[in-house]
């Protein structure tokens, strides 16, 4: 939470002092690069793969009486041979940056200026991811969730001393250093310590690499779509500059119910899944069904607060300084197709997880392939409708509703039975409805101007939300909360 709250800071920060402009909207395709790899070849993927096999081997020598070493090994050749492979990536991508600098538009040479220098920060934040992998399976989780919180430190500081575009990416590069080393630190703190870094190929190497291309395909389709959104937005959309910095803002109030609720329950869910794993889909659908009541719970009332307070969310943290009125308005349009997104998207990123930790990682390539496919049609037709970039937020919740349908359907048919305990969601779903007329009631009752002062729109957003929890929580009554913590 305080990552993500830190985040929104550090993203108002960005729109004051650069507003929506073609300027930051390179920066955030350069950011996205490795963002995009931390996704394919970290947390998002490699780790995927990477934690079941890293429990199931230090499982089997607990249960043995045995020393942990064979986990330890496989996770010490894991971290050598991504780092050298990252390695490689990251100087073949510096060297293509450096040709579009000398030989590309002014367009394309402003975003490789803004990416060559941050490109090592994929090995750093890639290595980070697994080792969080690691600590997960160690029963330590504080510091990868602390970990991003640094990155947010560093580059609001780099936004207050050194308020210049071409700054943020050496903040990005160091804030990379940082987390590897706080990582690294918390590996060698827990019970395993460090693993010896080496090149030998084991057994469960070979495992590893044969899911990894199917769990990279699988689990990255989601940021790959926002990657391709981002793509799309910047060559498309340069009549209406800012289209990439909007989309981006838009999905940062996403990602804060979606990293705080769906995932962390993801998070802390999957060492279980893979242990369930171990024993039957059966017990997996067990996990699985305390998962989905808790983030329905949690996310439904958290994406229809966020689609009725959009605008004077969008406004009390973005609009200020360069961030002008139809910015924000802009976002606020984004915003409302991103909170209908919010439900269904939550659900796939947990539905993936139960099919990762049972080692089926075929299926997820499969479902994400089609949903890239989709997505990708969808944005190319949108885009060019007078929705603009609110058509890319469209594609992607079209997209993510299939996916998350598929999902549930495969991991039905394997054996998992029903994902979802209808008894225990009927109370939250009412409670929502309730919650959504109250805050609708209110927002009636109050009517604001975009134009209207930021502190006005502060005061609204501040009763609204405080009323819709009070409401919620009313309805659902302390015996329900308490059953829903257990």
């Amino acid at each position: 939470m305080c990552s993500r709250v830190l985040g929104l800071i550090r993203d108002r920060l960005l729109a004051t002092s650069f507003g929506a402009s073609t300027t930051l909207d390179a920066f955030m395709i350069a950011f996205s690069l490795p963002n995009l790899f931390r996704q394919l070849f970290g947390e998002g993927t490699l780790s995927s793969a990477f934690t079941p096999r890293y429990i199931a081997l230090r499982e089997k020598a607990e249960n043995s009486d045995q020393s942990e070493q064979p986990a330890e090994q496989f996770a010490g050749v894991v971290l050598t041979r991504l780092a050298l492979l990252l390695s490689v990536i990251a100087a073949l991508g510096m060297l293509i940056a450096g040709l579009f600098i000398m030989y590309g538009a002014p367009r394309h040479a402003l975003v490789a200026s803004l990416a060559i220098s941050q490109l090592p920060y994929l090995i750093f934040i890639c290595v980070s991811a697994v080792m969080a992998g690691m600590l997960h399976a160690r029963d330590v989780f504080g510091i990868p969730a602390a970990a991003p919180i640094l990155l947010n430190v560093i580059l609001i500081l780099c936004v207050v001393w050194f308020p210049t575009v071409d700054a943020l990416p050496y903040a990005v590069l160091f804030a990379g250093i940082i987390q590897l080393s706080l990582h690294a630190w918390g590996l060698w703190r827990s019970r395993g310590g460090f693993p010896r870094l080496h090149l030998k190929s084991t057994a469960a190497l070979v495992d590893l690499r044969k899911a990894w291309v199917p769990t990279l395909v699988g689990s990255g389709a989601q940021q790959l779509n926002v990657f391709l959104d981002g793509m799309i937005a910047y060559l498309m959309l340069s009549h209406r500059p800012g289209a990439v910095t909007i989309l981006y803002m838009a999905n940062r109030l996403l990602q804060l119910p979606m990293a705080l609720i769906s995932g962390s329950v993801g998070t802390v869910i999957y060492p279980d899944l893979a242990r369930a794993a171990l024993q039957g889909w059966d017990e997996v659908g067990k996990v699985m069904r305390r998962g989905t009541t808790v983030v329905t719970a949690l996310l439904l009332p958290a994406a229809v607060g966020l689609w009725l307070c959009a605008e004077s969310l969008v406004i009390t943290i973005f609009r200020s300084g360069a961030f002008s009125v139809d910015d924000a308005e802009r976002t606020v349009f984004v915003t409302q197709f991103v909170a209908i997104a919010l439900l269904p998207l939550g659900y796939y990123k947990l539905l993936i997880r139960a099919l990762n930790a049972g080692r089926q990682e075929r299926k997820p390539m499969r479902i994400a392939l089609v949903s890239v496919v989709i997505n990708t049609v969808l944005n190319l037709i949108l885009v060019q409708t007078p929705l603009y970039e609110a058509g890319l937020a469209l594609a992607s919740l079209i997209s993510g509703t299939i996916a998350c349908l598929m999902s549930a359907v495969s991991l039905h048919r394997i054996g998992t039975g029903m994902l979802f305990d209808g008894r225990r969601l009927l109370r939250p779903i009412v409670c929502t409805v309730l919650m959504a007329g109250a805050v609708y009631g209110l927002l009636l009752a109050w009517p604001l101007a975009s134009s209207a002062a930021v502190v006005d729109h502060l005061w609204r957003l501040t009763a609204t939300v405080s009323l819709g929890i009070i409401v919620y929580g009313l309805a659902m009554g302390p015996g329900n909360i308490r059953s829903l913590r257990r």
